[in-house]
This record gives structure tokens, C-alpha cells and sequence, in this order.
């Protein structure tokens, strides 16, 4: 058995000391780095080719601002990790983390290693100047890429020892780094019971590379997803079986001049030879330095490398995965082994100054650009107030849909409309959505006419109000205040009476509106002032009954002073039937159940009523104005009104005034709007939808469009869709993104201009709290009924269904033929 060599790993550093703002690592020759946490700037899947170009001409800016004596060194560090599910102190929520925890998923961090190098065969001089020089450039860096948006952050001592640990050990998901000892193999190192292979990008003998290089790729194969953008290296995101993998990226910007002049020599030499391959290598460099003077590019050396670390059975399968991807690009990688430990060295941060020469190729700094990773993964938002859905790869990400694209100017309002056919999963996603707005104790009104939310609403003990003929949903919005009444109010009643009269699709003319005006307001007048002066005489009680009365004299007084044409006998007629007695007579004439205005979660399911072509519209205008009154009352809370396939009723020209101040009034007051349909006939050719729905709502919301595919051009049009934001819709539910997963929806989300797409995924217990299959309804009210607690008779029904090994669709079944829980309800109850 051959003895091993043995010696101690010396790091190549002298020590970390603070300067000025920043904090730099000295290496051993005197040079010293700076540490920047940073992301790319082309988010993964998103559609965008603009990012790469934008992030390419950044990194050659930055390579300007830093200039000659410089290495600039760009980590992306892909590590495996385990989902962590944070504690909850809710139920579903709980349900929620357990269902994601100890999924596995992959992590990606940026690092950026600004290092200035000291002349070579020369000592470290301490120069104060040079110092602040450095540091200065620095500053210019950070400034560039806080202008881009990539949030870099520079690392303080603790956290640059930490990196270099992380890095020792290839370890960047453990809380707990153990270093262990390295030895050096054929092919590979060995740290413990894991193997590390760094393959170099080039050969720096052959240099097989492809004849052209882009900022970025595009996609070849995938359906939808052909001709996508993406990373030149975008298959780093599918290596296999690795714990940790590091692409080190490395550029040296020389002295130009002096490598100008080494050029030239070299030139010379080879033009010199008759031969082939010198006649080859005169061209290379002819064009180099075309590029060189007419481009205004630098020269710079560059080396890449990928280091994998992973089980010492599986980094054969990872390292050939890399290689093969890398042959379908024109690359052509160094077969090289001999030197894994000098390779592996210089990945430690600022440690690039070990690289020998044969390690570094000549090239412009456009080319080597060309070879940065550009992408970036979906990382939570930096609020308080995150609703969570999951990234592509299915890990909870929290996003903020309300309060951050307001203080970044991405929007105007927290207003939204969520379009998706049926069976897209718009009613999971919007559960799933107002399940989360309720554990910010916000306010929610909910409209809607399919029976969508009977089971969250059960679960949050919150008021289900069902029309029906025996009891109709019934308000007294005549019955306000003296301090209520404002121009605002008066023109919202103005539109319910207009609305009674003439129907939602009618019209009043000016004559009409002026005398409605002039009634309501000597209306509230004469009971406000009658109130204070005993005297006078005016209505007794504010109600419709009232104002009917009072408006049919009054009308008449009117028209007979002013001489004006009004039918006055048609409206008298039509709004008798709102009268009591009449037809509708309880609709507009029974006080309010106070408590609406202090209940935190309201469903108003009004499905009977919605072929009602005089009630629909009547009933959706009223509960509106009942959000308006809470909305008021409850200045403190956030609130929300959600519009199912209601808001039908109210898209008319009538109504569109008082949508347009249903808006405008709900952003005053810490509010939204969400308007959701399935129908694409409803919002295309509706001016009420564009010009006041869609006009106010800055956040569009997108189920799976493939059923509009053939009509598309008329919705991007009136969602203001660009061709990017088209393909990235396009995407969802087409990713190769499901294994290991339960069942999900994706769903784009629009904020501004520019939309992500996220996945719908939850617990059992929270997909049987928002199913709408009528089966799965009826099996869990079954244990409801039963157990009267909402979250004991789920505990108990996903318990009964585990225990008897049968699938959902069985198990609901069986529980429905019984019309009782199973086994363990018996023993539980």
C-alpha cells in the first residue's frame, strides 16, 4: 500500500482588516479583495432576452470602472438544500409547512471577489492612497449595481470567514460547517465522504471554443418554451446528484498596452512560419485587435470552471452531465486532471492570483462576458406583508401582491383582475390567496355566485349570506348620517335610483339627472334640518319607502316650476315595486344587521338571484355600498371586496360612474378590488370593463390561457400584454416542474407592467377546505356537521382517509354513501 503524502492545507490569506466602509481580505502576496453579495440580473423562465444584454453591457462597465491591475472573480454558488418550514401558530398554515418540509430544491447565490492585484515580482507596499483608490472603485461598483437593481451587499469579517468555510467544505446549506481533510485522487479531490472535481471551460492548448459566443441562448426544444431566452449555461440548473456546485468565473484585466505589445510580437513570429496552423493564429490575433481598436473593448485573461462536490458514487454521472452539455454548446471542456488542487485553490474567494498561466486564455472582454451565469432564481420580497406561493421549482416564495409595487412606483392601487376558464384553478388560487388575508386580519367582502368560499368562510367562522325569496339579502342605504351625507353618497344613490328605474342597461338624460340631484339633496335636507327646527316639516325615517314618497311631490313641484319633461307617471310605476307591499318591497327598506360592519370575513352568495335580471344588479350595488360603509368605519383594518362573476351586473354605462368612485374611494382608504371571471366573451368589447375595471386595477392575475390561445391578440391588446409578457404566460402549467409535488395550478401575476409566475400548492387539509367539486363539498360538511369544529373535522377526515388507504375520489365516496364519518369519527365523537 503506496504512503500517502501528507501536509497541511494553507489558506492563502494574511488576515481581514476594516477599511473605511469596507471590510478587505489581504492574501498572502499583498493583494487585497472585497466581498459583494449581489443577484443576477435575468430571472430563470422569464421570457425576457433584454436582462442578458442589459446585464452583459453592466459587467463590461464595471470592468471599465475597475480598469488595469485588477481581477474580478463572480461566484454562482448552486447548492441542494432541504425546505426549512417556518413555525406557524395557525392550523391550515401549520398544514401548510408540513407539506412543503423536507422538500428538496436547489439554492442559488451570487458572490462578486473585487480583487487588486500587486505587480508581479514586487512586495506589498502599505499605500494609504492605494487603499482609498481601491476602496473608492468599489463604491463606483456597488453604485452600478444598485442602479441595475441587484441589491449588492458587501460581507463583514464574520460572514467573509463563513464563505471561506462554506468553501473549504463545500458545505452551503448546513448551519454547522465541519471541515474535514482533503486529499487529492485521479480524477478528482476528496473531503471526506464527498468527492469535488473542477472542470476548466478551456483547454488553454486546444482553446475549443464555438466561433461565436452570445450574451445568451436560446431554448431549442420544449413546446412552448422554443426559442425562449436563457443562460448560455442555463443546465447548471439540472445537473444531477450534487450536494454543491460552483461556477468560478474569472477575468484579469492586464495592462493593455504591454499585451498589445506581446501581441504584435507573437503576430510576427507566427506570420513569420509558412504553415497552417501559424497562418490560423495570425488571423485570431488580426481579429483580436480589431476588436480591440474598433470596438474599444479591453483585453483581459479569463478562466472558467465548474467545481461539483457530491457523493463519491455520483460525481462521475454529475461531471459527465456537465461536460455533455457543455459539447452541445461548442465547448469542448480540459480533460486535465493533474491540477484539481491548484484549480480547487483558486475558487477561494480573492485567491485568483494562484492561477499559472497555462490556466488563463487572452481574449476581449465582450467574449468573456459572454461566458458569465446571468440568471437568478425567485427569492422571497423584502415586505411585511408576503403572500406565499411557490417558485417554479415548488418551494414557497412570498411575495408582496399589495404594499411594495406601491412605495417601488411599480403601481398605482392594490386593485386587481384575475381572468381564468374553468378548471384553470382560479378558485384554488383565489382561496388560497383571501385564506392568507385573513391571517392579516384584513377585512373581506366577497360577491360571488358559485359557492366557491362556503368552506373557508366555515373554517374562519366568518358570515355566509345566501339570497333566497324566503330571505333576501336586505339593506336601508337611505338611512345615514347627517355627517355621512356628502356629494359622494348622494351620487351613489343617485345611481341606485337610476338603476331601479331604468335598469342597468339604461340611461338618464341630463334633464333626469339634474332633477334626481335636486330631489335627493332637498330630501336629506328637509330631515336633517326638520330634525333641528320641529317646526318643519319633513320624512320621519330615512328609508326607500320615504324617499319614495317624498320624491314623487317633490318631482312634481319640480317639473310643474320649471316646466321641464320628465315621466314622471313611469317612474312613479317602475319604482313602486320597491315600495313596501310591493314586488321587492323588503329589498331596500330593512335596516342592515349592524354586526356586517365589524365582521372581518363576509360571503354574499347571491347564485339564486343572478338570472334576476332587476334584483342581480340591484342586490351586487348594495353590497358594494355595504363594503364602502365598512370601509369607513374600519379606517384601521385593510380590506378587500372581491367581485366574483357578479360584476357582470354592474358593467353597464350606468354604472360606470360609480365604479370609477368605488376605486377611486377603496385607494383612499387601505383597500382593493379583485374582479374575477372565467368568460372571455364578458371582457372583450366591454367599454365599462376597460375603461373603469381594467383602467384602475394595475395587478392582472392569470390563470392557464391556452383555451384563449386563438383569441389572444384581442385579450393582449386589452391587457396591455407585450409579446414578452405572452411568452411568459404561456409557460404555465407547461414546465417539466411536477415530480415530488402535489396537485398545483400556476398562475401568472402582473404588478406594473412586468408579471411572474408563481404555483398554487397547498396542504390536503387546505384543498379540501377550498374545493368547489360538489363530492368533496358534501364528504367534509359530512364531518362538519358532525364535529361543528371546522378544523377538527378536517384533522379527522384526512386521519379516517389515511387510515383507510384509499385515494380522495374513493374515500369521498364511500363517506357520501354512508352520509356519516368513518371508523375513527365514531371513536373520536
Amino acid at each position: 500500500m503506496a504512503k500517502q503524502h501528507r501536509e497541511t492545507f494553507k489558506l492563502p490569506y494574511i488576515g481581514i482588516e476594516k477599511q473605511g466602509s469596507h471590510t478587505l481580505l489581504y492574501g498572502e502576496k499583498g493583494e487585497f479583495s472585497v466581498l459583494l453579495q449581489m443577484r443576477n440580473l435575468a430571472m430563470q423562465h422569464g421570457a425576457d432576452p433584454e436582462p442578458y444584454t442589459a446585464y452583459h453591457q453592466l459587467l463590461l462597465n464595471l470592468i471599465k470602472i475597475l480598469g488595469e491591475g485588477h481581477i474580478i472573480q463572480k461566484q454562482d454558488v448552486f447548492s441542494r438544500r432541504n425546505y426549512e418550514a417556518p413555525q406557524a401558530a395557525e392550523f391550515l398554515q401549520q398544514k401548510y409547512n408540513t407539506h412543503f418540509r423536507g422538500r428538496p430544491y436547489t439554492d442559488l447565490s451570487t458572490y462578486l471577489i473585487i480583487t487588486k492585484q500587486i505587480k508581479k515580482g514586487r512586495f506589498y507596499v502599505y499605500s494609504p492612497k492605494a487603499l482609498l483608490d481601491f476602496t473608492q472603485q468599489v463604491d463606483k461598483v456597488i453604485d452600478l449595481l444598485e442602479g441595475a437593481g441587484l441589491d449588492p451587499r458587501p460581507l463583514d469579517e464574520q460572514e467573509i470567514n463563513r464563505y471561506v468555510s462554506r468553501m473549504l467544505a463545500m458545505d452551503f446549506s448546513s448551519d454547522n460547517i465541519v471541515l474535514d481533510n482533503i486529499s487529492a485522487g485521479d480524477r478528482n479531490l476528496l473531503v471526506g465522504e464527498r468527492a469535488l472535481r473542477s472542470i476548466s471551460l478551456v483547454d488553454t492548448d486546444t482553446i475549443d471554443l464555438p466561433e461565436d459566443v452570445a450574451t445568451h441562448g436560446t431554448r431549442q426544444e420544449g413546446g412552448n418554451l422554443r426559442n425562449f431566452p436563457q443562460d448560455n449555461f442555463s443546465f447548471l440548473h439540472a445537473v444531477p446528484d450534487y450536494h454543491c456546485l460552483i461556477y468560478n468565473q474569472l477575468v484579469e484585466i492586464p495592462a493593455q498596452q504591454l499585451t498589445l505589445n506581446k501581441l504584435q510580437l507573437k503576430r510576427k513570429r507566427h506570420s513569420g512560419v509558412p504553415d497552417p496552423a501559424n497562418l490560423i493564429c495570425v488571423e485570431d490575433i488580426d481579429q483580436l485587435l480589431v476588436d480591440v481598436s474598433r470596438e474599444n473593448q479591453l483585453l483581459v485573461h479569463a478562466h472558467f470552471n465548474m467545481l461539483i462536490c457530491a457523493d463519491s458514487d455520483k460525481i462521475a454521472k454529475a461531471g459527465n452531465y456537465i461536460e455533455a452539455a457543455l459539447f452541445q454548446q461548442g465547448i469542448i471542456p480540459s480533460r486535465n486532471a493533474y491540477n484539481q488542487m491548484e484549480l480547487f485553490r483558486t475558487c477561494l474567494p480573492g485567491n485568483g492570483v494562484e492561477l499559472k498561466a497555462y490556466d488563463w486564455f487572452l481574449t476581449t472582454s465582450d467574449a468573456a462576458i459572454c461566458f458569465s451565469f446571468k440568471e437568478y432564481l425567485q427569492k422571497d420580497e423584502q415586505s411585511d406583508f408576503l403572500i406565499r406561493f411557490t417558485d417554479r421549482q415548488g418551494i414557497p416564495v412570498g411575495i408582496d401582491p399589495s404594499d411594495l409595487p406601491m412605495r417601488t412606483g411599480r403601481t398605482n392601487n392594490r386593485s386587481r383582475f384575475t381572468l381564468g376558464p374553468s378548471g384553470s384553478g382560479k378558485s384554488f388560487y383565489m382561496n388560497a390567496l383571501v385564506e392568507q388575508y385573513c391571517l392579516y386580519n384584513m377585512d373581506v367582502v366577497i360577491v360571488d355566485t358559485g359557492d366557491s368560499y362556503s368552506g373557508l368562510c366555515s373554517y374562519y367562522g366568518g358570515k355566509y349570506i345566501t339570497y333566497t325569496e324566503e330571505k333576501p339579502i336586505s339593506m336601508n342605504p337611505f338611512a345615514i348620517s347627517q355627517k355621512e351625507y356628502n356629494l359622494e353618497k348622494k351620487d351613489f344613490l343617485k345611481t341606485l335610483i337610476a338603476l331601479l328605474w331604468k335598469g342597468p342597461d339604461g340611461q338618464l338624460s341630463q334633464i333626469e339627472d339634474t332633477v334626481l340631484s335636486n330631489v335627493l339633496s332637498s330630501y336629506y335636507y328637509a330631515y336633517f334640518w326638520s330634525e333641528e327646527n320641529t317646526d318643519s316639516v319633513g320624512p320621519k325615517v330615512l328609508n326607500f319607502d320615504s324617499f319614495y314618497s317624498y320624491s314623487v311631490d317633490r318631482i312634481s313641484e319640480i317639473t310643474a316650476q320649471e316646466a321641464i319633461t320628465f315621466d314622471l307617471d313611469e317612474y312613479r310605476y317602475v319604482l313602486r315595486k320597491f315600495h313596501t307591499g310591493g314586488e321587492f318591497g323588503t329589498v331596500l327598506n330593512e335596516q342592515a344587521d349592524a354586526s356586517l360592519f365589524s365582521e372581518p370575513f363576509i360571503v354574499f352568495e347571491i347564485d339564486n338571484v343572478k338570472e334576476n335580471k332587476v334584483l342581480f344588479p340591484i342586490v351586487t350595488l348594495i353590497i358594494m355600498d355595504v363594503f364602502l360603509q365598512k370601509m369607513r368605519h374600519r379606517r384601521d383594518q385593510r380590506k378587500a371586496l372581491i367581485i366574483e362573476e357578479a360584476w357582470k351586473a354592474i358593467a353597464s354605462p350606468l354604472m360606470a360612474g360609480y365604479i370609477l368612485y368605488l376605486y377611486k374611494t377603496v385607494r383612499k382608504f387601505w383597500g382593493e378590488v379583485i374582479v374575477v371571471t372565467q368568460e372571455l366573451g364578458d371582457i372583450l368589447g366591454n367599454p365599462v370593463v376597460r375603461d373603469s375595471i381594467l383602467a384602475n386595477s394595475d395587478t392582472i392575475c392569470l390563470l392557464d390561457q391556452s383555451k384563449f390561445r386563438e383569441n389572444y391578440d384581442a385579450i393582449a391588446k386589452l391587457l396591455s400584454i407585450t409579446d414578452t409578457e405572452r411568452r411568459k404566460i404561456f409557460t404555465i402549467n407547461q414546465l417539466d416542474n411536477k415530480e415530488g409535488r402535489g396537485r398545483f395550478k400556476e398562475v401568472y401575476i402582473r404588478r406594473g407592467s412586468t408579471g411572474e409566475v408563481y404555483g398554487v400548492e397547498v396542504s390536503l387539509e387546505q384543498y379540501l377546505t377550498y374545493t368547489t367539486e360538489k363530492p368533496e363539498k358534501n364528504a367534509v360538511l359530512t364531518y362538519a356537521e358532525v364535529f361543528k369544529n371546522y378544523q377538527q373535522a378536517l384533522e379527522v377526515f384526512v386521519q379516517d382517509m389515511k387510515s383507510s388507504a384509499l385515494s380522495l375520489g374513493d374515500f369521498v365516496k364511500k363517506v357520501n354513501a354512508l352520509g356519516a364519518p368513518l371508523s375513527s369519527a365514531d371513536t373520536n365523537h
